[in-house]
């Protein structure tokens, strides 16, 4: 009987070893895939279009701004002057929409004015 309890005390205790090192190997691999998944997963690629961002930067009411291209879709954020006028800005924001929609034709264009960190203009031509 002694032996019996002995036997099943060795038993479980190499039951228990075994059962440790597949919950541990499986957590290594688990954990391998997950590091490998976020490292092929690459930022959407951003290309600023330098000249009109410098032609942006001139206009009086426009404090500052950016001009790029992500996703196949062109976009300017404008950062308006306090002082400049609603209408003024919205108006900013159709010419620069416009204009960039002649230069990229295929794409869909988003401007966005902000003011006063409110965003005061949002337009959009496909």
């Amino acid at each position: 009987m002694k032996g019996k309890f002995k036997l099943l005390g060795i038993t479980a205790i190499i039951m228990t070893l075994m059962l440790s090192f597949t919950a541990c190997s499986f957590g290594n691999k688990f954990g391998e895939q997950g590091a490998k998944t976020s490292q092929t997963t690459k930022a959407p690629k951003i290309t600023e279009d330098a000249d009109k961002t410098a032609q942006l930067k001139k206009e009086k009411p426009i404090l500052n701004g950016k001009v790029y291209v992500q996703n196949n879709r062109a976009v300017a954020t404008m950062v308006i002057k306090n002082g400049t006028s609603d209408k003024e800005a919205k108006d900013l924001a159709q010419k620069y929409a416009n204009d960039l929609k002649k230069k990229y034709k295929n794409m869909q264009v988003n401007v966005m004015a902000v003011k006063n960190n409110k965003n005061i203009a949002n337009v959009t031509v496909k």
